[in-house]
């Protein structure tokens, strides 16, 4: 699922592009998925400034700029979005002014500062890259009397008969036929960037028994490697803390009878040490995750990567980052890697667009779908006409947001736009679907909610949407 602001209109996958300040209504500003530690910059306190001087100053910059320290450093709030938010869009909006004007180094210090208030938001990124005055990485300090890591692989041997497999173009387990019937989760309260940081042991208790009542078979779930390990990715030494809850869901997962998709290098760095060309960050990364759970019958497959095939620009939307040559290289690369420290379990690759370009890659071809019903038939039709490997619809969904700015859709409506999906990918007899997502999601805190909060089947306090009694009937 793309994660985007709230004024862009399309939607699907899991990246964090933003919509540009200059694109929005001021005050308010694009939302923002992170924060970093603010620029160290002395701010100036105006006596008496008010959030009306706020909407007062707003579009001259250097003033905008000048209220909002004041206000920041009174503590105060001006509606729902934070300050720090707002004052990394007047920075950002500022530059983009400096540099139209042709004042190339002032631009350049409005962009590093609103970096450094956010640096997940890609506009400032962006501008900087252009520009060739990225920052120099700053790296986590490493203890050198770090012991050797033991192999983290499980002493039991695998047992096949446990784990999911192909044949003949099916899934199955132990020689019984297995359908992929579920939902992509991340936890209600910790969304995204927010999953394996935030994630309350006790509400995905609570989710896991909410889904396993529905009678899901699989779900699929998100890694990001920049909260599993310490240091430097080379020496992957484990967030034991962090990796206790992707234990704990590997647990409740075996107790309910849920399998897991595990999509590797969620949300990575694209920019500084870039995933699809700097492969000594990350290798060490994805062996110590695969060995740690290559003996866990709860795995269905590994996803290498989600929406990959976004990053050389199958979105229209949406600049290129790489070549197609970079991330396809990637990929025949990554999942060698995996395969060769797993040969137990499954692997494919959740493609955004058209999956058949990582068939010499995977056991099966994943594919995300954020249209209506009838080109869903379509692509796959096209897709079964032409793949030898069977397809698995892995994102499917519609939000219930009723006030979205467009696209206001009702939870009457969402019911009947999945029962639409499902009924196509019942028909086309292919390896089955997940629906995006399982859960409504809470907004960050300070930020209002959007349409990519309400895709949920339940929503937040865990009741059920009218999707859940059409499609699980119950």
């Amino acid at each position: 699922m793309l994660l985007l602001a709230v004024t862009i209109a399309a939607c699907s996958g899991n990246s964090t592009e933003q919509a540009s300040p200059t694109e929005l209504p001021a005050p308010a500003m694009a939302v923002a998925t992170n924060t970093v530690a603010p620029p160290t910059n002395t701010p100036v306190v105006i006596a008496e400034t008010t959030c009306d001087d706020l909407n007062t100053t707003w579009g001259n910059w250097p003033d905008t700029i000048q209220v909002l320290d004041s206000l920041i450093s009174k503590g105060v709030t001006c509606g729902e979005e934070p300050l720090e938010s707002k004052k990394y869009a007047a920075l950002y909006t500022y530059g983009t002014e400096l540099e139209a004007n042709g004042n190339v180094p002032d631009a350049t210090q409005q962009y590093l500062l609103a970096f450094q208030i956010d640096g997940t938001r890609r506009e400032a990124l962006k501008a900087l890259k252009r520009l060739e005055q990225l920052p120099a990485p700053t790296p986590v300090a490493c203890n050198t009397d770090q012991a050797p890591l033991p192999d983290p692989a499980p002493a039991e041997p695998a047992d096949p008969a446990t784990f999911v497999q192909m044949q003949d173009n099916k899934l199955n387990i132990g020689g019984q036929p297995f359908a992929v019937w579920g939902a992509n989760y991340y936890p209600r309260n910790a969304p995204w960037y927010r999953f394996l940081a935030e994630g309350d042991e006790a509400q995905i208790r609570e989710e896991f028994a909410v889904m396993d009542a529905a009678g899901f078979s699989a779900i699929r779930i998100f890694l990001r490697y920049e909260v599993l390990f310490q240091c430097r990715p080379e020496d992957a030494i484990p967030n034991e803390d962090t990796f206790a809850l992707v234990d704990l869901i590997f647990d409740l997962a075996d107790q309910h009878g849920i399998k897991l998709i595990v999509t590797l290098n969620d949300l990575p760095d694209k920019t500084f040490r870039p995933l699809y060309t700097d492969w000594a960050h990350y290798d060490n990364q994805t062996i110590y995750i695969v060995r740690r759970y290559r003996n866990r019958s709860a795995i269905l497959a590994w996803d290498v990567r989600n929406e990959g095939d976004i990053d050389y620009g199958a979105h229209p939307n949406l600049d290129p980052e790489f070549t197609v040559d970079e991330v396809m290289v990637w990929l025949e690369h990554i999942t060698a890697l995996v395969r060769e420290h797993d040969p137990h379990h499954l692997v494919t690759a959740g493609w955004w667009g058209d999956p058949l370009v990582t068939e010499p890659y995977v056991d099966f071809l994943s594919f995300h779908h954020w249209e209506d019903a009838g080109k869903l038939q379509e692509r796959f039709s096209d897709y079964a006409s032409r793949a030898s490997k069977p397809l698995l619809l892995q994102e499917v969904g519609y939000h219930s947001f009723a006030a979205a700015p467009f696209d206001a859709r009702d939870e009457a409506l969402q019911a009947q736009l999945l029962k639409e999906a499902w009924d196509v990918s019942q028909n086309n007899n292919q390896l089955g679907w997940l629906a995006w997502t399982a859960f409504d999601f809470t907004p960050d805190k300070g930020f209002p909610e959007n349409f990519e909060h309400h895709f949920g089947l339940w929503r937040n306090d865990l009741t059920p949407k009218p999707a859940v009694e059409m499609l699980f009937g119950g």
